[in-house]
């Protein structure tokens, strides 16, 4: 199956490019494509507002609406949440900032708890200046006490926290250098911090009031980005700047999605976001079960389908294995190539994959030659005298058409059913005409050649069906006249059934050439081993391993091509495959 992709849009400045595409890179899920657009003072003041609903729409995506469970009642414009958002965003940081300072000065303060502002102006009213200090508890002399005018305020972390007095006109010294006092009291602080988390808290509030309708901001946000997008691509034409801007596009696999989500929460980039579509010509990444996974090689060897097209690989995977046994036509040569893939596999453990697909391929060819008993040249059944349990050639020859037949009326089938489920039922009744048209074929064969018990009336009824069905659905025209002619003229299609049905004659013969080759080898070597007294068993043997080795290599290139045929011609023709995609290539570091 074909993986569903999801189209980005990435908008950036020129500067912000390189930065941007080296953490794609790094992620490596992102297929891109990317073009250059001139910046004028239009598209410069799109791309700024732009950035401001990203910047905001990030913010509001960030914040958990613990408290407010449904939007304001009062309807805010896209404009106004914005605007008033990037307000609030500077008052919080200025009052964060404040917050802090205050956290520093209550802390400082905290000793002084019992100073206050009207004891100092008491004081002053009095004609006392009072000094203020600080010292260890080891290093305070309670004489001072007798000394001087003074009181311990406070003791806390081993400090000692005292205010001494000097009287207008009297000389004063105290034996401490004076501390500075805090800016306000503790209790301004405090109040002052308390007016503070509150402010902050009305403001987080509504923060998460506007975080209810943040898909406003997301919609007004992709109306302008399609504004800049269509006003870019009018500005096409205009000879590339200095100052200009990346248009990025990118196609990500819908299971990815969310890991590009991520990363674009983190970036706060400008971008819009849709479900690709065939017009976009996204990249094609397959997803097939492991049998089928082993044979993607091979369907690229022709191209990728399109991005609404149907992936055939696992359709045509069991059929080229069982094309390549028949051309083989030695189940001894399947052995050796199901051995030597298998050590292989053992000693190069990065080419696993390709050698899983060569053991397939060898179970292939121990399969589809056993049934005409043939091993390294050997007819099987003359040497084990098992007469009649191994198809003659002349059954290998029909043995071939018949294959050949399933596989055309498989393709069909495929064809019809895939119609059917993309672009209606009737639009795959044309496709299960010729399949029933093959069913027909089949039957009337039967009777003919295998004398089967059928019904002398089955022939006929299958036959017209089949017609009828070419007839009057090879078109969709809702003219019955033109459809009619359409569908009569789509009979002629019989003449290329026909000529890919006769085409799967080559496996007879390729099957045939290969025991034909192998037998050859055994008589040249054998009439040596005979023939040369001792040293005949050394160049006898020498012929037969190379020979067999040279008939295997000869077996093996006919064995890949002419299946690769009948695959990318025959098959791909009637299942109704077009290709044309491109493969899924993120952007990654390696």
């Amino acid at each position: 199956m074909i993986v569903p992709m999801i189209k980005y849009n990435f908008v950036l400045h020129n500067t912000e490019l390189d930065s941007f595409l080296d953490k794609l890179q790094e992620l490596g899920i992102v297929d891109t494509t990317r073009s250059n657009r001139p910046i004028d003072e239009h598209s410069s003041a799109l791309l700024e507002e732009i950035e401001q609903y990203a910047s905001v729409y990030g913010q509001l995506s960030r914040i958990k609406s613990e408290h407010a469970t449904q939007p304001d009642s009062r309807t805010y414009s896209a404009e106004h949440i914005v605007q008033d958002s990037q307000m609030l965003s500077e008052e919080k940081e200025q009052l964060q900032i404040r917050r802090g300072k205050l956290v520093s000065e209550i802390k400082v303060a905290y000793p002084w708890q019992k100073w206050n502002t009207e004891s100092l102006d008491r004081l002053k009213q009095l004609n006392f200046t009072p000094h203020f200090y600080t010292v260890a508890e080891k290093k305070y002399s309670p004489e001072w006490e007798k000394e001087y005018p003074m009181a311990i305020l406070n003791k806390d972390g081993g400090n000692v926290y005292l205010v001494a007095l000097e009287q207008e006109g009297t000389p004063y010294h105290f034996p401490l250098t004076e501390t500075k006092l805090p800016s306000a009291s503790i209790e301004l602080l405090e109040d002052e911090l308390t007016k503070v988390e509150q402010r902050l808290t009305a403001i987080q509030q509504q923060f998460e009031k506007y975080a209810l309708s943040k898909e406003l901001l997301a919609s007004h946000r992709s109306q302008l980005v399609t504004q800049l997008d269509l006003y870019l691509a009018g500005k096409g034409s205009t000879p590339a700047l200095e100052d200009t801007i990346a248009v990025i596009t990118a196609f990500v696999p819908q299971p990815q999605q969310q890991l590009l989500e991520d990363f674009i929460a983190q970036e706060q980039v400008i971008y819009l976001s849709e479900a690709a579509n065939i017009e976009d010509n996204p990249p094609i990444q397959l997803k097939n079960n492991r049998f089928a996974r082993m044979y993607e090689p091979i369907g690229d060897l022709f191209m990728p389908p399109r991005y609404n097209e149907l992936d055939v690989t696992a359709y045509f995977a069991p059929f080229y294995m069982l094309f390549f046994g028949f051309c083989m036509g030695d189940f001894g040569y399947g052995i050796v190539i199901l051995l030597a893939s298998t050590i292989a596999k053992w000693k190069l453990p990065k080419m696993k994959s390709i050698l899983t697909l060569v053991q397939y391929l060898g179970v292939g060819c121990i399969v589809m030659p056993i049934l005409f008993g043939t091993a390294f040249g050997l007819d099987l059944g003359e040497v084990l005298r098992l007469e009649g349990v191994f198809l003659d050639t002349l059954e290998m020859f029909w043995f071939a058409l018949i294959l050949g037949g399933v596989t055309i009326f498989c393709a069909k089938m495929i064809q019809a059913i895939d119609a059917m489920r993309r672009y209606g039922f009737q639009h795959g009744l044309a496709p299960l005409g010729w399949a029933v048209l093959l069913v027909c074929a089949a039957l009337k064969a039967g009777q003919e050649f295998m004398s089967w018990p059928i019904p002398p009336v089955l022939v006929p009824i299958t036959l017209c069906l089949g017609l009828a069905l070419i007839i009057f659905f090879a078109s969709s025209s809702k003219n019955i006249f033109a459809r009619t002619v359409s569908g009569i003229a789509s009979l002629w299609g019989i003449t290329g059934m026909f000529a890919d049905f006769l085409s799967y004659i080559r496996l007879f013969g390729l099957g045939v050439a290969g025991g034909i080759l192998g037998f050859v080898v055994n008589t040249v070597g054998l009439l040596i081993w005979e023939k040369l007294p001792y040293i005949g068993y050394l160049i006898g043997g020498l012929i037969f391993i190379i020979g067999h080795l040279a008939v295997l290599v000869i077996s093996a290139i006919g064995a890949i091509v002419h299946p690769l045929r009948l695959t990318f011609v025959e098959f791909y023709k009637n299942v109704g495959f077009t290709g044309g995609g491109r493969m899924y290539k993120p952007l990654r570091k390696i």
